[in-house]
């Protein structure tokens, strides 16, 4: 079970643990995502894996700044408005995502910590403002919970771009996906590519350098976000990108600059 997406989070340890990190006071990292498809060569669990994976490293660049957390059991149960034609594709309705994750944020409240921060690796868009949504509800109700988010994005999909609750990450296009001739949005080159680095097993690689690269335009991209039997019959194989551009070593330094700049600004929080 080395591939657990609870290695590394409070399951794995004791209530007495978890108070004596909080006593530390320790702040909290929330993975949220989705279960989805992800092509015929990536599993269903690629989104919360990845984000998983990303909390495990962040958590430890701030335990070498000395800085106290704990990452929470990852949320799966999020909006898939694009992938929902395809099996696999777990989607909840944005209230019934909204009930659920302001309990989990209300009972880590209640437990203690004082910082909360929530990571995504989900890009669908509905699923992004469903979880800034419920973030500005629960500050309106004194949960200091706060959502990380690609800087491009707040503008991109209409979010508050004055909202103390959205922290803002630079991510250089250039240097946040593997691919940058063609699109690259779902199960491509970066998808692929990260999870070969971190669940090798979990990726049917011979599958990957097999398939060939998607040729979406930025012009059928507004056609393929309506999903359902739309998105299935532009990406029929339930991918947008090119799975078989797997580069290990890029995709560890991409790793290793996000994991940094997402530490940086919730160490900037933490000291506030």
């Amino acid at each position: 079970m080395d591939y657990s997406i609870f290695k590394d989070t409070l399951v794995d340890q004791s209530y007495p643990e978890i108070e004596a990190s909080i006593n530390q006071n320790a702040c909290v990292l929330l993975p949220v995502s989705v279960v989805e498809e992800h092509g015929p060569h990536l599993c269903t669990g690629t989104d919360i894996y990845l984000t998983q994976t990303l909390c495990q490293k962040v958590k430890q660049k701030l335990e070498d700044q000395n800085q106290e957390v704990l990452i929470a059991p990852p949320f799966y149960w999020g909006v898939n408005s694009i992938t929902d034609g395809f099996v696999g594709s777990f989607s909840i309705k944005p209230e019934t995502m909204t009930i659920m994750l302001l309990e989990i944020l209300e009972n880590l409240k209640k437990w203690g910590f004082k910082k909360i921060f929530l990571l995504n690796f989900h890009g669908d868009f509905l699923h992004i403002k469903t979880i800034a949504a419920i973030v500005a509800k629960a500050n309106a109700k004194n949960t200091e919970a706060y959502f990380l988010i690609d800087r491009h994005l707040i503008s991109r999909i209409d979010l508050n771009q004055d909202a103390s609750y959205l922290i803002p990450v630079e991510l250089d296009p250039n240097k946040a996906n593997l691919e940058t001739n063609i699109i690259d949005i779902h199960a491509g080159a970066t998808e692929t590519s990260w999870m070969a680095l971190s669940y090798p097993e979990l990726v049917n690689t011979k599958k990957a350098k097999a398939l060939k690269p998607t040729d979406l335009t930025f012009a059928d991209l507004k056609q393929w976000v309506k999903g359902g039997e739309i998105a299935k019959i532009m990406t029929p194989l339930g991918y947008c990108g090119n799975p078989s551009n797997i580069d290990l070593k890029k995709i560890a330094t991409m790793e290793d600059t996000i994991a940094e700049k997402y530490a940086t600004k919730i160490i900037n929080v933490c000291q506030y």
